[in-house]
């Protein structure tokens, strides 16, 4: 049990996005995975390994996530094993460095998510649709985003099964940075999340209201290392009662070495490893 939950947390923490805030889901992870993809493309990497370790360093049979990289990068193949099954496959596809489309397979449920951009390089719009064919479902989802002249968000409509709408608004501070996020759904605001920076405008709080707790608590914390590499990431759980910390390390060429988790008494959970083929 302790190495299936690890499993999950380290999966998480890899791999999926920060959960729900739309300026970060949206805009700021499009432009990670950018970032990330020319990255792969200027060090000719052709395969990323990821492997997960226990605390006391065993390695966690079975867990095992694997990239496959095609010579321009513009295909980029990620698949999550458990054992000898695939748990999940992520097809990426950019064009000219720039995530155009996404399909994810998960056993019975496929996703496809479309990335549309103006002349300006602007992200207009995120469609995605799932389809699980063991529970005969289909959703669609739709992220419609508008820009001001200086190419900040003012806001954004996110549309659900054509019918659900929520409007998100974003209000800018003195520095031009996104500083709130503010969601609105039948015509009263229903979420708002706070956006915290550096000196340096890197982000390095979101923060909202915790019904549960009944205060402001961040969801996450960021820290970066010199050249601006994320070095450090917090994430609050169970209503502020609990959070794991993140460590990063580097290679000289900038790929990631090492994620290292501690829990909220600094005690070691676990690890992932990767390592590359060129």
């Amino acid at each position: 049990m302790k190495k299936f939950i690890l499993y999950i947390i380290l999966l998480f923490a890899t791999f999926a996005t920060v959960h729900a805030q739309y300026y970060y889901n949206d805009l700021l992870a499009t432009q990670q995975s950018n970032a990330q993809q020319k990255l792969l493309l200027n060090n000719k990497v052709r395969t990323v390994t990821a492997i997960s370790k226990e605390a006391d360093n065993s390695t966690v049979e079975g867990f095992l996530v694997q990239q496959k990289i095609n010579k321009d990068a513009s295909e980029i193949v990620t698949e999550t094993k458990n054992g000898e099954s695939v748990v999940s496959t992520l097809f990426s596809y950019y064009n000219n460095g720039i995530i155009n489309k996404t399909k994810t397979i998960t056993k019975d449920i496929f996703t496809v998510t479309d990335y549309i951009y103006d002349a300006a390089g602007l992200l207009q719009n995120i469609t995605s649709a799932t389809t699980d064919t063991f529970m005969n479902s289909f959703t669609s989802e739709h992220h419609i985003w508008f820009f001001n002249a200086e190419h900040q968000p003012t806001k954004m409509y996110r549309i659900k099964n054509n019918t659900d709408t929520t409007f998100v608004e974003f209000v800018l501070d003195d520095q031009k940075m996104v500083a709130v996020e503010n969601w609105k759904r039948n015509g009263r605001y229903t979420e708002a999340y706070y956006y915290y920076y550096n000196e340096k405008k890197q982000l390095t709080d979101i923060v909202r209201f915790n019904s549960i707790a009944q205060k402001m608590l961040p969801d996450f914390m960021f820290e970066y290392d010199a050249t601006g590499r994320i070095k450090q990431m917090i994430q609050v759980l169970a209503a502020g009662k609990n959070y794991n910390t993140w460590r990063y390390t580097y290679l000289e060429n900038g790929l990631k070495q090492k994620e290292t988790c501690y829990d909220k008494q600094k005690q070691l959970v676990g690890a992932i490893e990767y390592s590359y083929a060129y």
